[in-house]
C-alpha cells in the first residue's frame, strides 16, 4: 500500500471508529419527536437549498464581471467565514430592528408572529447558510462553461436566462442543491440564536443531549449521519456517472 493510500485509510479508519463505533456503547433509543423533527428540517432545508439556487447562480454570473460586481461573491461568502453564531446573531438585530424603529407596529407584529422562533425564521436561516454554497459550486462550474455567452447569444435574458443556465450546469446544480440541502440539514448556530422553533435536527439534538443525556442523544445523531452519508454517497455517484 502507498503513502496516499495508507493516510487515506487510517483518517477514514479513525473518523469511522470516533463517529460511527466508538458512541455504538452508549447507544439509546431517541427521545419522543425525533421524527417530526427530522422531516421537518429535510423539508426545510429542501426548501432553503431550491431558493438558494437561483440567487446564487445570479450572483456567480454577476461576480464574473468583475469590478464592483466582483465584491458581490464576498457578501455571499459572509455566511461561510463567520462563526453560525455569529450569523445568528446578526439576523436576529436585523429582525428586532422593526420593533426598535415602530415599536408594536404591524411589521414588528408580523416578525413576531411569522419570523424569529417560527418555521420560516428557520427556512431563512438555511437558506442565508446555503446561499455560499450554491454560489461557490456555480462559480466553479462558470468557469469551465460558456452556458450563459451562449445563451446570450440567442437573446436571452434576465430570469429565463438563469433559469436556461442552471438547466444547462445539470451536473452544477445538482451538486448545488444537495450540498445546500446538507448544509441547511446540519445547522445549529444560526438556529440556535434566531430559530430555534419548531425543533431543526440540531436543535432536537442538542436538546435531547441537555435533557437525557449522551445515548439518546447518539440514536439521533447516528440517524443523521446515516442520512447525510446515504445523500452524499449519491451525489457522488451520479456526478462520477
Amino acid at each position: 500500500m502507498d503513502a496516499v493510500k495508507a493516510v487515506a485509510a487510517s483518517t477514514a479508519a479513525l473518523l469511522a471508529l470516533l463517529l460511527l463505533a466508538l458512541p455504538l456503547f452508549f447507544l439509546s433509543a431517541p427521545p419522543p419527536g425525533f421524527v417530526e423533527s427530522f422531516l421537518f428540517t429535510a423539508a426545510a432545508s429542501a426548501a432553503a437549498a431550491g431558493g438558494s439556487l437561483l440567487p446564487g447562480l445570479a450572483v456567480a454570473m454577476a461576480a464574473r464581471r468583475g469590478g464592483a460586481w466582483g465584491a458581490l461573491g464576498m457578501v455571499l461568502y459572509v455566511p461561510a467565514l463567520v462563526p453560525p453564531t455569529s450569523v445568528g446573531v446578526l439576523l436576529l438585530a436585523a429582525f428586532s430592528t422593526p420593533r426598535l424603529l415602530c415599536g408594536d407596529c404591524p411589521l414588528s407584529q408580523f416578525v413576531s408572529a411569522w419570523v424569529v422562533n417560527q418555521p420560516l425564521g428557520v427556512f431563512l436561516a438555511m437558506w442565508v447558510m446555503a446561499l455560499p454554497v450554491a454560489f461557490s459550486i456555480y462559480d466553479g462550474a462558470l468557469r469551465e462553461e460558456r452556458a450563459e455567452a451562449f445563451f446570450r447569444s440567442l437573446g436571452f435574458s434576465g430570469l429565463r436566462l438563469l433559469v436556461l443556465t442552471a438547466m444547462s450546469l445539470r451536473e452544477a446544480t445538482l451538486s448545488a442543491a444537495l450540498f445546500a440541502w446538507l448544509r441547511g440539514f446540519g445547522e445549529l448556530g444560526v438556529l440556535l440564536i434566531f430559530a430555534n422553533y419548531p425543533y431543526a435536527a440540531s436543535i432536537y439534538i442538542y436538546n435531547a443531549w441537555l435533557i437525557y443525556g449522551v445515548g439518546p442523544a447518539i440514536g439521533a445523531s447516528l440517524a443523521v449521519v446515516v442520512t447525510a452519508l446515504a445523500v452524499g454517497y449519491a451525489a457522488r455517484r451520479w456526478l462520477s456517472r
